[in-house]
């Protein structure tokens, strides 16, 4: 049986008593419920992982004492920024659930030409916690221990003009004459910076600009993909390549 994950920040000691907040604890009492004294796992998102027990304290609240602790060493030797420019709805949700899965280090949003979202002031910061509350879910359910970064959201310009150099990077780009299988492996230990562009897809413009900071052109296959699996089609291959599938 799957042992329930939940995600507590701070450092971990055998026997330290520590408190589940309230959505958490609705979640184990409520969703799946757990009964006093059931085994449970915690994490800190920097690679700490403890066994625990559940203490049950009252109808919405509850604790866990930490037992022993541990350091699984199941990150990806891929230090990957997937750079999504921002989509709609469940669409951008599906990327942020899938990329954390197969591995990914960083998430970067932007605003390039063709998005059609539209978002400013405290709605950028609220949406970015949304979605980093999202990122811990996805570590939950998929047993990281190390919570990949949502980066604040950044313009088109201002991430290129931000961009270290050098860097290694991928522009996806259905006419790109270069694949994964043409792809040399990087000369630098950088981050691999992943671009992916909105439904629309990026203009001729942001590719040719993409590629005068340093990024490759590749294209996945004949087939063009929709915004929410190209991030995650992307990670997918470059793990088979220089990751740990």
């Amino acid at each position: 049986m799957r042992i329930p994950r939940f995600y507590l920040p701070g450092e971990y000691q055998p026997q330290q008593v520590m408190t589940l907040h309230k959505e958490q604890v609705h979640y184990a009492l409520n969703v799946l419920r757990l009964k006093n004294q059931h085994p449970v796992e915690v994490f800190n998102g920097q690679g700490l992982q403890a066994s625990a027990t559940l203490i049950v304290t009252g109808r919405r609240s509850a604790d866990l004492c930490i037992e022993n602790l541990s350091q699984p060493q199941n990150e990806s030797p891929l230090h990957s920024v997937l750079v999504q420019s921002i989509s709609r709805g469940d669409r951008m949700d599906y990327t942020l659930q899938k990329a954390v899965e197969l591995g990914v280090t960083q998430i970067q949003p932007i605003f390039s030409e063709r998005c059609e979202v539209k978002l400013s002031g405290d709605k950028l910061e609220k949406r970015r916690a949304q979605w980093q509350a999202m990122v811990i879910s996805a570590c939950e359910q998929s047993g990281r221990c190390t919570v990949p970064e949502i980066l604040p959201i950044q313009t088109y310009s201002d991430w290129l003009s931000s961009l270290p150099q050098p860097v290694f990077g991928l522009v996806l780009d259905p006419y790109a004459s270069d694949t994964l299988q043409t792809l040399q492996p990087p000369k630098t230990d950088r981050p691999v910076h992943l671009l992916i562009g909105p439904e629309g897809g990026l203009s001729t413009a942001e590719v040719e600009q993409a590629v005068n900071q340093g990024l490759t052109p590749i294209k996945l296959g004949p087939r063009i993909l929709r915004t929410e699996t190209a991030g995650p089609a992307i990670l997918a291959g470059l793990q088979i390549l220089w990751g740990d599938w």
